[in-house]
C-alpha cells in the first residue's frame, strides 16, 4: 500500500484513510502544507522552489518554498517536515506563522486534486546556498521581490504574458545567478491564490496584521 492520506469534507471533518492514488483518483478533498519561506525586512522577498522535471505534478514550474501532503493523522503544524524533506531546513511547528485554509482543486498530473490548504508563512534570511534542497524534489531555489512578482502576476492577468521581473536563482553545485522570471514560470494560479499570498507576504514582511488567505 502507498502513501496514506486521511479523506476529509470540504470543512475539514474526517472521513476515513485512504490510499493516495484513490484519494486522487476518487477526487477526495485531503488536507496539504504549505510554507513561503520570507526574508526579513522590506520590500518584501520570498524563496521559491523550482520543482524537479520528472515530478509528475508540475514539473520544471515555481512553487512555494515547501508543499506536501499532510499523511494520516498528521495536524497542519507537523507538515513542518516537508521544510526539512525538500529545503533542508530544521525548523519546529514554532517557526510557523499560521495564514489560514484556503480550498484549491486543479489537475495536478495524479487525477483532479481537491485540496485543503493549510497555509504558513516562515521567516528565514540565511542566503540561498545555504539550504540544502532534496535533489530529486527541487532542482533549485529562486529568491524574487514579492511585489515585482504580484506586478509581473497583474500584468499577465490582462494579456502581458511576456512581462519579465529579476530574480536570483540558486541551482545546488552552482553559484547563484540573476534570471528572468515571469508568470508563466509559475504553478498555474488558482482562484487568485499566487495573488493572495503575495499581498499577505508583503503585509508579514511590513508587520501588519490581520494575514488571512
Amino acid at each position: 500500500m502507498g502513501e496514506l492520506l486521511d479523506i476529509v469534507t470540504p470543512t475539514g471533518e474526517y472521513i476515513r484513510t485512504a490510499d493516495r492514488h484513490e484519494v486522487h483518483n476518487g477526487a477526495h478533498w485531503h488536507e496539504v502544507f504549505h510554507c513561503l519561506v520570507i526574508r526579513s525586512g522590506t520590500p518584501a522577498r520570498i524563496i521559491m522552489q523550482r520543482r524537479h522535471h520528472a515530478k509528475a505534478a508540475f514539473p520544471g514550474l515555481l512553487d512555494l518554498s515547501a508543499t506536501g501532503h499532510l499523511t494520516a493523522g498528521e495536524t497542519p503544524a507537523e507538515g513542518v517536515r516537508e521544510l526539512n524533506e525538500e529545503m533542508g531546513i530544521s525548523a519546529s511547528a514554532e517557526d510557523l506563522v499560521p495564514i489560514g485554509v484556503r480550498l484549491l482543486v486543479d489537475d495536478d498530473g495524479e487525477g483532479m486534486n481537491r485540496e485543503r490548504v493549510n497555509m504558513f508563512f516562515m521567516r528565514d534570511d540565511r542566503p540561498l546556498d545555504a539550504f540544502s534542497p532534496e535533489p530529486t524534489e527541487v532542482e533549485s531555489l529562486v529568491e524574487i521581490g514579492a511585489g515585482e512578482l504580484l506586478d509581473a502576476i497583474g500584468r499577465y492577468n490582462v494579456g502581458d504574458v511576456g512581462h519579465r521581473i529579476e530574480a536570483v536563482e540558486w541551482r545546488p553545485g552552482s553559484r547563484p545567478e540573476t534570471v528572468a522570471i515571469g508568470a508563466t514560470d509559475l504553478i498555474k494560479p488558482v482562484d487568485g491564490y499566487w495573488t493572495v499570498l503575495l499581498v499577505m507576504a508583503e503585509r508579514f514582511a511590513a508587520g501588519l496584521e490581520p494575514l488571512a488567505i
